[in-house]
Formats: structure tokens, sequence, C-alpha cells
């Protein structure tokens, strides 16, 4: 079964088909991403471990003075590799954040082009790294130019909170910014348009269908957030009851497990939100292909493909 990119869609159909896309290629998809970005990920909760680890050593180490000086003796007899553990630990959230937000876009493109999923995780890796250069230009114009725009305009609708008609205003802006971001993004790695250009069709595209997009984007945010947070807080029901039905409680072993069980969930947390957000930008994908079948009407085409595929 092919799972169809190019197809009109409803309100309804723009949820409905994230979780049919999953359905049909949700194996060969996470298969894929974790075979690229999987070592990548067990290598940054390892830092983040040794992170963690030395700040509840640091937590439990004494009184606020003791505190102090041992944290500042150690920054001292350790400073090399502090310097080059943050260093690196910069250039892998960086190498991370572009893998996770670009592989579902070049995944779908490869899923159109090749109209399946008779891919590889090397094909995959391989327009990775043809596109390198455009997902840090994008990068850098949405850090520069976008991300300025977007704290003023979130900061004066905070604010307009105060007299309520800030909250409607900022449910629908939130979705419509996150959606104008991820049609551009889809754009410009899939189409031949410079940053700017791809910022008026991403602005474009979302004007067509605005209000059945948005809601989309709103119900998908909110969905996939209450599912994260669930799962999220099962191991952390599970450790609190652990931890209070213990009988070694207030000794040097106990204070250990709470650090280390705090930095299994923030740890976990992460690693969910990192999972989850394939399905945002899957969803936002979805949005993009049948926004452009609207003016672009390519089902007939990819039909066409598809008839000629099964007869061989």
């Amino acid at each position: 079964m092919t799972f169809i990119l190019f197809k009109k869609r409803e309100f309804s159909d723009l949820i409905s088909d994230t979780f049919s896309f999953f359905k049909i290629n949700g194996k060969h998809f996470f298969r894929n991403y974790f075979l690229i970005n999987g070592g990548l990920l067990v290598l940054f909760c390892a830092l983040l471990y040794f992170v963690f680890k030395i700040y509840f050593e640091v937590l439990f180490s004494g009184s606020g003075t003791l505190k102090a000086n041992y944290l500042s003796q150690y920054f001292s007899n350790n400073m090399g590799l502090f310097s080059g553990t943050f260093s690196f630990f910069l250039l892998l959230i960086i190498a991370i954040s572009l893998i996770n937000v670009a592989y579902p876009v070049l995944y779908l493109q490869l899923l159109n082009t090749k109209k399946g999923a008779e891919f590889t995780s090397a094909e995959i890796i391989n327009s990775l790294k043809e596109n390198i250069s455009k997902m840090i230009k994008f990068s850098i114009g949405f850090i520069f130019i976008l991300m300025p725009i977007m704290m003023v305009v979130f900061t004066l609708l905070f604010l307009l909170c105060i007299i309520i008609i800030g909250i409607p205003m900022l449910m629908i802006t939130a979705p419509a910014f996150l959606t104008w971001l991820n049609l551009s993004f889809y754009t410009y790695l899939t189409e031949e348009l410079r940053f700017f250009a791809s910022l008026k069709k991403g602005y474009s595209l979302l004007k067509q269908q605005f209000w059945a997009v948005v809601g989309a984007s709103f119900i998908i945010l909110i969905l996939i957030q209450f599912i994260q947070t669930i799962i999220t807080m099962i191991p952390y029901f599970f450790g609190t009851a652990l931890f209070l039905t213990s009988t070694n409680l207030g000794t040097p072993d106990a204070t250990k497990n709470i650090g280390f069980f705090i930095s299994f969930i923030f740890i976990f947390a992460i690693l969910m939100g990192a999972l989850f957000n394939n399905l945002i930008i899957v969803n936002q994908g979805i949005i993009y292909y049948s926004l452009r079948e609207e003016t672009e009407n390519n089902s007939s085409e990819s039909q066409i493909d598809l008839i000629g595929m099964d007869n061989e």
C-alpha cells in the first residue's frame, strides 16, 4: 500500500492522514530515523547525564559556601574538559536539531519521487548531505530574521492575555506561525526557491485554507502534547511511588538515586520530544502537499505512475 502525498484534503483528512501515514510507513520511517540519528541521540543523552551528574554532586555536597567552593574548584581543575565538552555538546545539539527538522521533510520528498518507501537510509543520508547548506542557511534566517519578529509578536500576545483577548489570539497565532514556518521550510528544501521566496510561498499556501490548516495544526499539537505528557508522567509516578515506599530516605544512597531519577526523567522527556517532533513535521508535510495539490493538481500524474507500477 502506497501513501499518496498529493491529495486534496479537508480539515479532518489533514489530521487522520497523519496517523494513516505512520500506519503505512511508520516502521520504515522510524527504522531509518534511528539508523541515522540514533547514535547522536545516545551520545547526547550520555553527555547530558554527565552534566546532571556534576550538578547533583554540587547540589548535595553540603552548605551553600561549600557548594560554591566545590563548584569553583571543580571547574578550575577541569577547565579544558568542560570547554571541550561544551563545544562538542553545542555542535551535537545543532546536528541533532538539523536532522530532526530536516529528516521528515526529505523523507516525504523521497517518498514522493520514489513513488513509495522503496529507498534506503543511505539515500536519506545523501539527501541530508546535499541539503546541509540549505538547512544551515534557513536556520540562520530563522534565528536572525524570524525569531526577533516572533519574540515581539508573542510578547505582545502574552501581555494581551491579561485582558483575555490575547488568549484566543495566541491560540490562533501560535499554530499559524508554526505552520507558516514549516510550509516555508518544506518549500525551501523541496523546491528551487530562495529563503524569502520560500517564506512568501509558505504564507501564500497558509492562506489557501487558513482555518482548516491552523485548526488541524492546533489539534495535532494539543494531541501530541497530551500523549507525550502521559508517557513522560508514567515513569515519574512509578519512581515517586518507589521513593515514598523506600526505607532508605535521607541516606546518601537515596540522594544519589533522586539525582539519577530526575536526570532520567529529564532525558526521557527530551527523547520523547525528539520522537514526537516527527509526527508534527510529518503533519505539516501532509498539509504542504495537500495545499500544493489545490493549485498544481499533481494527483492525476501520481495515480498514472502508480497504475504503471501496479502493472509491473
